[in-house]
């Protein structure tokens, strides 16, 4: 349980980045008895995704994947994974996130995994306004949220502008 507790407490539409500070991080120590999880992630495969999960106690079957890559992937298993989306396509990630929340429930949780990687393929101004619209949208439906940068990619200036969007920072040890 010790590893549930800097997330045990977050409220309802609470929004937290999740500073990490190397590309290898594991997953950000969500709390395994959450009802439903939803994961974009810039980072995994789906099945690497479900191995992480397994590690941390959380039920695979209780989670949707919006997988955004380059590639298509062929993935058979409990997770719930969508059509992938491009990482350049922002506004087919917010369609696809749309339908996506319509599945969660106030208090169930959002997890972006891997959000530097966008800024390969669009502008900080795209990104932090595709961010507005999230965590608005997610503050709006009551979910919790946990975004993650890997730190050392951005700049303080841009990093300074994108913390502005969320509740609260929360570093993790991994």
């Amino acid at each position: 349980m010790s590893e549930d507790a800097p997330f045990a407490d977050v409220e309802p539409g609470t929004q937290l980045l999740i500073p990490q500070s190397t590309q290898t991080a594991d997953l950000a120590p969500l709390p395994s008895n959450a009802a439903h999880l939803l994961v974009v992630t810039y980072r995994d495969t789906p099945n690497r995704l479900e191995r992480r999960l397994h590690d941390r106690g959380i039920d695979p079957a209780t989670v949707t994947v919006v997988p955004v890559a380059s590639t298509d992937l062929d993935y058979t298993g409990p997770l719930t994974v969508t059509d992938r989306v491009s990482p350049s396509d922002l506004t087919g990630l917010g369609i696809r996130l749309t339908t996506a929340l319509d599945t969660l429930d106030a208090g169930d949780w959002l997890y972006v995994r891997g959000l530097s990687a966008a800024l390969m393929y669009v502008t900080p101004e795209r990104l932090y306004r595709f961010l507005d619209f999230l965590t608005h949208t997610a503050r709006a439906r009551d979910l919790r949220g946990a975004y993650e940068f890997y730190r050392p990619a951005l700049s303080d200036t841009i990093y300074a502008r994108f913390r502005g969007l969320f509740d609260d920072e929360l570093p993790t040890s991994t």
